[in-house]
């Protein structure tokens, strides 16, 4: 018997089997119902997401032998065909290897006469953004006014692409990415059908691998099957993927925190060792450390992943400012670029590491030399000692003011006056800290903490204090390098 892949065994047939798409499996088989369907859709969504699959569905629904029916049988003589490809009213078009005038006009042709087996004729146009302006100028004129028994379906993953003339004489329904939990359990049931052993761990891998597409997410299983056999290991997901363990993640973070050159360079070596991909790792490392700054915010509901596992990025992105999450991130995404043309992978990790370690000891001969230390008296003493236990504080009563708090340095005006200062071109930070309701939550947290009431006020110029005021015609002059003349 001819060997089927997991992908096109396990493909949905009916629309309760399409996974993830909830909202537009109920508005197509509302207008079948309701006998209100549209001569043409607008497919839109990311790849493996059930787009084609449900296009032929709905062709299904439309010729089965008890329809226009939700729900068809998927065994009469019409559903068959569309099942195996072999309806010849359901004709489906690549159109990245159609995309020319000619192919359209073919279709235009066509187009006119009537169904031979069903009641519709249903096109499918796969990635129809890739046609020429030429070839989706000879649609237009066809898709404002098909025949009554036609029905076009243009699927995309680019949406941008299609021209608002062809869009808007489309209904368009947008495909989501499927979850990480949807596409977990589904591939549990294809191994418990298929008797393939693998643990939850290894599920959990495949599943973030596949981005939002379950058809990617098949296709990985079946590759490790392949493999392995009916019995898949962490270890050998691990190796076919080429991805790095959540143990590693968190020791190349560990090196880093540290300013450890020579553990960063070992880690290195070890993953060349192991065969492991190095492009998959610096995107697995980004992946970390956006989710490091997604609890440092306070989102971490929104991580697909488990609770022991949030716990462990919720701790460890307590050693870390949001600035220096964000420097770390666009350094490993730009070294992912950098592998794309440079030749030496290795190199471009390894120098994408030297760099953040280096960024971060910048970094922290700058806060060394801000003028904190200018400030005198007990109560500069207690906020300098207190503020993280303040910016703690602040994080309960308001999410906002943390951010931005978090990105500032304290320093002492005066006795009671708290200036917050920001690097320049951190405006932003330093304006959301004055709304009235993040410049209170700060003031009622150090009151907290400290037992004192503190006036705070921002400014986004280390070299000057808020209360300075400079004459204009002055900083005009400095500008341009010149000087006042009286």
């Amino acid at each position: 018997m001819t060997f089927i892949s997991l992908y096109r065994k396990w493909r949905s047939q009916i629309f309760d089997e399409i996974i993830g798409q909830e909202h537009i499996i109920r508005t197509l088989k509302n207008a079948i119902s309701a006998g209100r369907i549209g001569h043409a859709y607008l497919f839109s969504g990311p790849r493996g997401t059930g787009k084609t699959s449900t296009a032929r569905i709905f062709a299904k629904a439309l010729n089965c032998v008890n329809g226009p029916t939700p729900n068809p049988c998927g065994k009469c003589d019409a559903c068959e065909k569309i099942k195996n490809g072999d309806a010849i009213d359901v004709i489906e078009i690549d159109a990245a290897s159609n995309r020319g005038i000619d192919e359209i006009r073919d279709l235009r042709e066509k187009i006119r006469f009537a169904p031979v087996e069903g009641r519709f004729k249903v096109y499918i146009i796969d990635e129809v953004h890739m046609l020429t302006q030429e070839a989706f100028n000879a649609l237009l004129k066809t898709l404002e006014e098909p025949p009554s028994h036609v029905i076009f379906v243009l699927a995309t993953t680019e949406s941008q692409k299609v021209p608002v003339t062809v869009a808007s004489r489309c209904q368009r329904l947008d495909f989501r990415r499927i979850s990480v939990i949807q596409i977990e359990e589904q591939l549990r049931s294809i191994c418990k059908s298929e008797k393939i052993t693998i643990d939850d761990q290894s599920i959990v891998i495949v599943a973030r691998n596949a981005e939002g597409s379950m058809r990617d997410a098949i296709s990985l299983l079946d590759q490790l099957a392949s493999f392995c056999g009916n019995k898949i290991s962490i270890s050998d997901v691990l190796l076919v993927l080429g991805t790095a363990h959540g143990s590693m993640l968190f020791d190349f973070s560990a090196s880093i925190r540290k300013g450890d050159v020579s553990t960063v360079i070992g880690l290195v070596d070890k993953i060349v060792l192991e065969g492991k991909n190095i492009p998959q790792v610096a995107k697995d490392l980004a992946g970390f450390f956006r989710n490091l700054l997604v609890c440092k915010v306070g989102s971490e509901k929104i991580i697909e992943l488990p609770k022991k596992e949030i716990a462990e990025l919720k701790k460890e992105s307590e050693y870390y400012t949001l600035e220096r999450i964000k420097e770390i991130i666009s350094v490993l995404v730009k070294s992912e670029s950098d592998m794309r043309w440079f030749g030496d992978a290795r190199l471009a990790f390894e120098v994408a590491f030297l760099n953040i370690i280096n960024i971060g000891s910048e970094n922290k001969k700058i806060v060394e030399d801000v003028a904190i230390s200018d400030a005198s008296g007990d109560l500069m003493n207690n906020l300098k000692n207190s503020w993280g236990d303040i910016l703690k504080k602040v994080k309960t009563k308001n999410v906002f003011a943390y951010v931005s708090l978090s990105e500032g340095m304290p320093d002492l005006i005066g006795d009671n006056k708290l200036a917050i200062k920001f690097k320049k071109g951190f405006s932003f930070h330093k304006d959301r800290l004055e709304e009235r309701n993040n410049k209170s939550a700060v003031e009622e947290a150090i009151k907290e903490i400290l037992g004192r009431n503190v006036t705070v006020v921002g400014t986004t110029d280390y070299s000057d204090s808020p209360d300075v005021e400079t004459d204009p015609i002055e900083n005009i002059a400095k500008i341009f390098n010149g000087k006042k003349v009286s």
